[in-house]
C-alpha cells in the first residue's frame, strides 16, 4: 500500500463527518486486513480477499461490517485512481438474520428503578422514557432541557448524536418531573464526569455503567434495551411507526422496526378480529 493511502483515506473519512469513533474502527479493520493479506492492501487481489472472507468465523453482522468497510476503502481507492477495479465487488456476504426487539421487561425496568443511585436512576429514565441513545446521554447539555412549562422537552443537539440529524423529544410527566427533581446544572454538561476532569463522559462509560448496574441487580438486559423499550411501548400507544422512528432519530423505518416488538396479546387480537365467511361460520 502506498505509504500516504491510509491516511488520506482517513482524511477522507473526516471530511464527510464521520464520528472517530467510526472512523476509528474502519482504520483499524484496515490494518487487520493488512496484516493478513500477503501483498500491500492496494495490490490485493479478489482471489485474496475472498480467501479473508473465508477465514471469518464472526456473526453474519459482523462479516458484513466487515466486507463493507472494506469495500468503502477499495471504492475511494478507484475514486483516487489508485486501482482500477474494486476487489471486493464479488465478495459474497451472509444475509443478516431477524432477531426479534428485546425490551427490558417492565417488571426489571421497576426494580432497577426502584434501586437506582440518583444519577444512574436518571440516564435509565433517559434511554426508558426518552428512549435516547449512551451517546446521547452522556453529551447531553443541560441549556438542551426544558422540564417546565406548557411544553417539556428535550433537543437532541446534531453534536450529541449518531447520523448529526438533530430531533426534539417531548417528555413525559414522568420524565420531566425526575428531571426537574433532579437539580441539574443550569448550563454545561447535564451529568459532569465524576473525576472532575473537564468533558463530558464518554458514551461506553454511560453503557458500562448501566449495564453493570442492572446485572448487579441480577438483570441480564443493557442499556440499549431499555430504548427497545421505549420504541415497543411507544408503538404501542397509537400504533403509529413513523411517529417513533422520528422520537428514535431513524433515517430509516426499517432501523425503528428492529426496535420495536409487537406484543402477542395485540397480535391475538388481530387475527381474532379476521373476517369469516358466513357460509362457513354456518358451517361451523
Amino acid at each position: 500500500m502506498r505509504a500516504d493511502a491510509l491516511e488520506r483515506y482517513t482524511t477522507y473519512l473526516r471530511l464527510q463527518g464521520l464520528s472517530p469513533a467510526t472512523i476509528y474502527g474502519r482504520r483499524r479493520l484496515l490494518l487487520r486486513l493488512a496484516a493478513a493479506l500477503p501483498v500491500p492492501l492496494l495490490a490485493a487481489t479478489p482471489p485474496m480477499l475472498t480467501t479473508w472472507r473465508q477465514a471469518m468465523t464472526h456473526t453474519p453482522a459482523v462479516i458484513a461490517g466487515y466486507v463493507s468497510h472494506a469495500r468503502c476503502f477499495y471504492t475511494w481507492a478507484v475514486l483516487e485512481g489508485l486501482r482500477d477495479d474494486d476487489p471486493t465487488a464479488r465478495i459474497p456476504v451472509p444475509r443478516k438474520p431477524r432477531r426479534l426487539p428485546r425490551p427490558i421487561p417492565g417488571a426489571d425496568l421497576a426494580d432497577a428503578l426502584a434501586a437506582a443511585p440518583p444519577q444512574i436512576r436518571l440516564w435509565l429514565i433517559l434511554a426508558a422514557w426518552c428512549g435516547l441513545r449512551c451517546k446521547e446521554i452522556a453529551l447531553l447539555r443541560a441549556e438542551m432541557i426544558t422540564a417546565s412549562g406548557a411544553h417539556p422537552q428535550i433537543l437532541v443537539a446534531h453534536d450529541a448524536t449518531k447520523g448529526h440529524s438533530e430531533r426534539v423529544i417531548a417528555l413525559a410527566p414522568f420524565a420531566a418531573a425526575e428531571l426537574t427533581a433532579a437539580g441539574l446544572p443550569a448550563r454545561g454538561w447535564a451529568f459532569p464526569r465524576a473525576d472532575g476532569r473537564p468533558g463530558p463522559n464518554q458514551p461506553y462509560r454511560v453503557s458500562q455503567m448501566i449495564n453493570a448496574y442492572l446485572h448487579s441487580l441480577g438483570i441480564t438486559a443493557t442499556a440499549h434495551r431499555l430504548r427497545h423499550w421505549f420504541a415497543t411501548e411507544a408503538l404501542a400507544v397509537d400504533g403509529n411507526l413513523r411517529q417513533v422512528q422520528e422520537l428514535l432519530g431513524h433515517a430509516s423505518v426499517a432501523s425503528t422496526q428492529i426496535y420495536t416488538f409487537v406484543r402477542p396479546a395485540g397480535a391475538a387480537a388481530t387475527v381474532a378480529a379476521l373476517p369469516v365467511p358466513e357460509q362457513l361460520r354456518a358451517a361451523g
